[in-house]
């Protein structure tokens, strides 16, 4: 009996022992379990990453900041075993690793405002370089392509993307796990943002529809294009080449729509895979049919070697795109454009031999030429890492097809005035019954045109006279009430102590330094400025649709042309011995109306004597 109540106060011992045991334990893991539930609220180093993305209703930040970076890990939660590298996003691995053919996971600990607590937030991701999947607070969100460890278990796809979730609390972590097994790029190398749900929509939305809107607006230049030479009666070298350029357009429209940010994903469920070979089919076919029209301008601007082993290499790379996989069609492509220094440098020498024989070219489609080779130039660096922009094709080109169908209905326009003036012309011959008569009638049409020009421009100076700036002025007054955001500068200027030159140097003298400030006020003018003698020592400067700010540089331009030619003026009151300028000018736009022209000329006057009587040698502006 003794025994058994011994054995039993030993096992109420042991009951008790266990029982303090646990209550341990479980105080223990209390901490522990909150230390995981707060994540790093309590983790010195994860609460100096924390970024703080202060967005609002309705705008949205870049989802920087400082990350830990996992090399060759690919975990769904911050590990305080594995070895993490600090890292500020957008970043490729190259910059990382020094290889862009790697993986690894991104995490970052982010605080948003308080107010925005259990409302839907929405992330945008563009297209990146390679694979990822993402994860809030280790429950999975999105993922893009295969993340792998490997070539083989790695799948890219470079589609935007906009993931959604709604905040639970204050503070989330978001982990960002990627794989890349390209040479150039790789890692999360273009920018994402965060915000609110509607407004990142909102935004993307917009994006997706400008972008189609353009490619619409393209799209239709080219089916005018394509129509008006399928319409055309003569079969000609010019209307086969207007084809051509109208197949170009066609192509380059469908090449923008499918180039990145790629806005046909908005609409279709076309596989990635698929995608990019359209893309890059689009690309050579646009390419090509731009060659061939160039080819059929003029054999100068592309040598026919240079333009048949061009079409041989889109031809090889379009077999290979239809049929091959990316990672193989993309790096043919890649090395297949190394070839374009030899047709740009082609371009560059038909250009020279333009020039050269004096052969009539046309100015903006030479400059549409610069502007699309640069462009290309620019995309392949970037698509090197050599430079750090953004691609600019899509701009580019856009604007390249706005200029060339600009400079063809101008010379559709041009042809069919030339044409109405033949059939004007043949009119009047056939209704002349005197041919003397009407070349006499041509003569002195001309002779009244070189009349009405002698009529309108100062004898001395050869600007114009005070008789055409009025005529002028009052045309441009009326344009400007007319028009809602034109606007009309008028600046009165006067020559400093002219009476004391004159007295000092001669009349003569005085004369010869007008006609020399016309030419440096001209000169130092813009081509759409209009200069004329007001009277006496006075002109008047008018500068149509110009901003208030970029007038006032221009008149300080004439200022200073004015005294670097250091006219010499030694009977100036003053201390200065060289001819200077003084200016008051005025402008008009809708929030500066005049009532007539004369107010606008005598507040620019009434700026001119403030100009002289703060002494002068300056422009004053008018503050109404």
């Amino acid at each position: 009996m003794i025994r058994f109540l011994d054995k039993s106060h030993n096992f109420i011992y042991f009951f008790k022992f266990l029982l303090l045991t646990c209550l341990c334990v479980l105080a223990w893991q209390k901490p522990a379990w909150a230390h995981s539930t707060a994540a790093f609220e309590h983790n010195d180093l994860q609460q100096k990453l924390i970024n703080e993305v202060q967005f609002t209703e309705t705008s949205t930040i870049p989802l920087k900041g400082s990350w830990q970076y996992y090399p060759e890990q690919l975990i769904v939660k911050p590990s305080a075993v594995l070895k993490s590298d600090i890292a500020t996003l957008p970043i490729s691995f190259k910059e990382l690793t020094g290889s862009n053919q790697t993986y690894g996971t991104f995490i970052g600990y982010f605080k948003i405002p308080k107010q925005y607590i259990g409302r839907r937030i929405a992330i945008f991701i563009p297209n990146q370089y390679g694979a990822y999947a993402m994860y809030l607070d280790g429950d999975f969100m999105l993922r893009m392509g295969e993340v792998g460890k490997n070539k083989q278990s790695h799948r890219t796809e470079k589609v935007p993307r906009i993931a959604f979730f709604v905040a639970k609390k204050e503070y989330f972590a978001l982990t960002i796990q990627a794989s890349n097994f390209d040479h150039v790029h790789g890692g999360l190398e273009n920018p994402m943002r965060i915000g609110v749900a509607k407004t990142v929509s909102r935004q993307f939305q917009q994006l997706m529809m400008s972008i189609s809107l353009i490619c619409g607006a393209v799209l239709g230049l080219g089916i005018f294009t394509l129509m008006f030479s399928i319409f055309q009666e003569k079969i000609g070298r010019s209307s086969i080449r207007v084809f051509i350029f109208g197949i170009f357009i066609l192509f380059l429209a469908l090449h923008n729509l499918f180039s990145a940010p790629y806005a046909y994903t908005v609409f279709t469920d076309l596989s990635w895979i698929w995608g990019t070979r359209l893309e890059y089919l689009f690309t050579y076919s646009a390419i090509a049919f731009f060659l061939t029209y160039m080819y059929l301008l003029n054999r100068r601007y592309l040598h026919p070697v240079v333009y048949y082993i061009s079409m041989l290499i889109f031809i090889v790379n379009t077999v290979v795109t239809v049929f091959t996989q990316p990672e193989v069609f993309e790096r043919l492509g890649f090395y297949s454009f190394l070839f374009s220094p030899v047709v740009i440098l082609n371009f560059i020498y038909g250009f020279y031999l333009t020039l050269k024989f004096k052969k009539p070219y046309s100015r903006i489609n030479v400059w549409a030429i610069i502007l699309l080779c640069t462009t290309f130039l620019h995309d392949f660096l970037l698509s090197l890492n050599l430079i750090d922009s953004f691609n600019l094709s899509f701009i580019s080109t856009s604007f390249y097809a706005l200029l060339i169908m600009f400079q063809q209905a101008k010379n559709y326009a041009r042809h069919n005035h030339y044409i109405e003036q033949l059939n004007n012309n043949l009119i009047e011959l056939n209704n002349s019954l005197d041919e003397k008569v009407q070349e006499r009638t041509l003569q002195l049409h001309e002779l009244n045109k070189q009349l009405e020009r002698q009529i309108q421009i100062d004898a001395l100076t050869g600007a114009f006279n005070r008789r055409a700036l009025n005529a002028e002025i009052q045309r441009l007054f009326s344009l400007t009430k007319n028009q809602a955001n034109a606007s009309l500068a008028f600046a009165m200027l006067d020559v400093d102590y002219f009476k004391n030159y004159n007295d000092y140097y001669g009349h003569l003298k005085g004369d010869v330094i007008l006609q020399n400030l016309v030419k440096v006020i001209q000169h130092a003018l813009p081509p759409s400025a209009y200069v004329a003698r007001y009277g006496g020592e006075e002109f008047a400067i008018v500068l149509h649709n110009v901003p208030s700010e970029v007038v006032l540089n221009v008149l300080q331009q004439v200022l200073n042309a004015v005294r670097q030619c250091r006219f010499e003026h030694l009977n100036r009151p003053d201390q200065k011995q060289y001819v200077t300028l003084s200016m008051g000018v005025a402008w008009m736009d809708r929030n500066h109306p005049y009532a007539d022209i004369h107010e606008l000329m005598k507040a620019a006057d009434v700026q001119l004597y403030a100009a002289k009587g703060a002494g002068r040698d300056q422009c004053q502006p008018s503050t109404t």
